[in-house]
């Protein structure tokens, strides 16, 4: 397929053009994120059934074009695993395309394993093996090398072909609209957004605080992180973990008791000493409102927990998905805790929806209603399989 280059206003111009003409493309990025804030983008490769595209965003043009051109409602953006080039639309541009279709969510759909790499779909599917990944290579550089243009290209060469025949295929067997459902989940503003008052659930060590310690902490990660999404750093980068920990403990008054501690030795805590101490004032007196803590199951709700997640892996085994998609071992936990009373009251508790509900509510409620029987039965090959019948 031919590869063009587009660096140029004019060109993309035309590419926005050709878009517009699409029922469907695919996407891809590549970015480094490694020391700043949010990523930065570094190329957008683009297929559409003609060609491939690669865009600069480094050369003096704007993508508001482009980026303005995936939000149309009937165009499709295909893409491999595309959380993180979803992030990064929204990080920079504050946009995400109108519809989207992840082939890894769809491959879990089909028998493909959860996180079904872009090589073994494009193998498995295609029967073509493509070359090893060049993710970490300084995509900054320009010329791109031979070598990173050819596997830029190869990332969006064949996903409009998987997109149709995983798209089929999940038409045969009914599940197009749960694909759907997750794939809407994934293009939820929140998923991308970056409060600073919830910055502190990111900082380690917040256990070892007690009292006020825990609201001065939050207080110290949100102004953390405003300074570093100023500088575009890592929030670590600003100041660590450990200093901020330590400024929260100590509760410092005045920069001589700010630099009281060799863990805040650091340039950046002297530079910005005035908003630390701001920071700590404004935190006294409040705390982290604690989560309610997980009970211990008891031993006998424990043997029920485990058979259910046998009834869960059998029903995904059945219908060839990947377990992980059906229900969460925690999230089950949580929910025969409290013995829900009926079976909507269970779906709410283990906070299940959609077509996960749909397909587990009447089996889970029959198993703990006593309605379904477990037993072992010889498996077609070696040793035995476990079934549950009424």
């Amino acid at each position: 397929m031919h590869v063009r280059y587009i660096d140029t206003q004019q060109a993309l111009s035309g590419l926005v053009e050709l878009i517009a003409e699409c029922e469907a493309i695919a996407v891809d990025t590549e970015f480094h994120g490694e020391r700043s804030w949010a990523p930065h983008l570094m190329l957008v490769q683009i297929a559409t059934p003609e060609a491939i595209y690669l865009v600069d965003p480094l050369a003096e043009m704007s993508l508001g074009p482009l980026v303005d051109a995936f939000e149309r409602p009937d165009l499709v953006v295909v893409g491999h695993a595309l959380r993180n080039d979803l992030e990064i639309f929204w990080l920079r541009f504050g946009k995400l395309p109108g519809q989207i279709f992840d082939t890894q969510v769809a491959a879990a759909f089909l028998g493909h394993g959860l996180q079904a790499g872009l090589r073994t779909l494009v193998a498995e599917l295609l029967d073509i093996k493509l070359a090893k990944g060049a993710q970490m290579a300084d995509w900054s550089k320009r010329p791109l090398p031979k070598r990173q243009i050819e596997y830029a290209a190869s990332d969006v060469a064949y996903l409009l072909e998987i997109y149709d025949l995983l798209k089929t295929e999940l038409d045969k067997r009914g599940r197009s609209a749960w694909v759907r459902e997750e794939c809407d989940e994934l293009l939820l503003p929140a998923l991308y957004e970056r409060d600073p008052n919830e910055a502190w659930r990111r900082v380690k060590g917040t256990n070892r605080l007690r009292g006020d310690e825990s609201g001065i902490l939050v207080e110290l990660a949100a102004t953390r992180d405003k300074i570093a999404r100023e500088r575009d750093l890592v929030p670590h980068f600003l100041v660590s973990d450990d200093a901020l920990v330590a400024i929260a403990q100590r509760k410092p008054e005045d920069e001589k008791a700010l630099g009281g501690d060799r863990r805040l030795k650091h340039r950046n805590v002297r530079k910005y000493a005035d908003q630390w101490l701001a920071a700590v004032e404004r935190g006294r007196g409040k705390q982290i409102p604690r989560p309610r803590g997980r009970r211990r199951l008891t031993p006998e709700t424990e043997t029920a927990a485990r058979l259910a997640m046998l009834l869960v892996q059998s029903i995904a085994h059945d219908r060839d998905l990947a377990p992980q998609l059906l229900l969460r071992r925690n999230d089950l936990h949580e929910a025969l805790q409290d013995r829900p009373e009926s079976a909507e009251a269970l779906m709410n508790a283990a906070e299940l929806t959609g077509w996960r509900a749909a397909l587990l509510q009447a089996p889970l409620w029959a198993f703990l209603q006593g309605e379904l029987r477990v037993r072992c039965v010889p498996d077609d090959g070696d040793g035995y399989r476990v079934v549950f019948d009424d």
